[in-house]
């Protein structure tokens, strides 16, 4: 069975003797020609084949022909039949291409790729080639991932901060670090300001620990002043 291009399809392929080699294209006949190797003798061999052309048909549908009809020992790769893959890329009237998606023409020559080594007939050995692309790498590469995946993780634990306790930790620590390279008096009256802020940014935990920076520098905090900033804090964080 043969895959047509327009209706459906069925073709029949003759091999030819070596006299017979030319076909006749006023016969609506067409030729196919197959430069085939054998591994056991090492030795190359061109075997023709005769097709009715009344449409067009892809070279890899009259391969199939060949396989299926005429001779099951023809070795060839093909997969995806779409042009995708690249499996089935032969030597096609001297040009390297794809035979799933070039038609034949009135005399078609396949051969295997060349400047490969040659496995059997159509199939050549690609692991060098591989090899080569592998190293090459022929593909974007992020050489930052790993910086990129640490700045996310700082990121997103910021914003969870920001979240729970109401204000940045990088801002409190500057404000608690600005602090305390002053006088004493400017240092209370630094935390003084910090306290409001964290106070108003609703960060109980921030609050407790600037009123206990306070308390280190000689202030005194009654019970109920504590608890009242405590309770504005909690206030603001539910807002």
């Amino acid at each position: 069975m043969l895959r047509r291009v327009a209706t459906s399809y069925k073709t029949k392929v003759v091999r030819n003797g070596s006299t017979h080699a030319v076909a006749h294209k006023e016969a609506g006949k067409a030729l196919l020609q197959v430069i085939r190797f054998d591994p056991i003798t090492n030795h190359k061999r061109v075997e023709s084949y005769e097709f009715d052309k009344k449409q067009d048909f892809m070279v890899l549908d009259l391969l199939t022909a060949i396989k299926a009809h005429q001779d099951p020992s023809l070795a060839f790769r093909a997969s995806c039949c779409e042009g995708v893959c690249g499996s089935c890329a032969m030597n096609i009237n001297g040009i390297n291409s794809l035979a799933c998606v070039t038609f034949a023409q009135h005399v078609t020559t396949v051969g295997p790729l060349p400047n490969f080594p040659i496995i059997k007939d159509l199939v050549v050995d690609l692991r060098n080639f591989f090899r080569q692309y592998e190293y090459i790498r022929p593909f974007v590469r992020n050489v930052n991932l790993h910086r990129c995946h640490i700045d996310s993780v700082y990121r997103r634990y910021t914003d969870t901060c920001q979240a729970i306790y109401g204000t940045n930790p990088e801002k409190a620590t500057k404000l608690l670090s600005a602090s305390t390279k002053t006088a004493p008096d400017s240092k209370v009256t630094a935390l003084l300001k910090v306290l409001d802020t964290v106070v108003a940014a609703g960060s109980v935990s921030h609050t407790i620990q600037v009123m206990l920076k306070l308390k280190e520098l000689g202030m005194v905090f009654d019970s109920v002043q504590a608890k009242a900033l405590v309770n504005d804090a909690l206030t603001n964080f539910s807002k």
